[in-house]
């Protein structure tokens, strides 16, 4: 029994265009604030641009963001 990989596309899903490695900016709204993170490394189309990041870095990031929001002031 071995561990079920999930395979990374290889092509686009809205156009079928080939991917490519690139450094991309990931925006998460939390509460309705906007987070961008640069440099995240992610596959983006070569015709429609269309981007795609692990699960794995996603789940990262959100985690990240959520532990260094922190707790809401207390404002009377």
């Amino acid at each position: 029994m071995g561990l079920a990989l999930l395979m990374r596309p290889t092509h686009c899903t809205a156009c079928g265009t080939a991917l490519m490695e690139a450094a991309i900016v990931y925006e998460i709204i939390v509460d309705e604030d906007l987070f961008q993170i640069d440099d995240v490394p992610g596959l983006v189309c070569r015709a429609c641009g269309e981007q795609w990041i692990d699960e794995e870095v996603r789940s990262n990031i959100e985690q990240m963001v959520a532990e260094n929001r922190g707790p809401e002031p207390n404002v009377n």
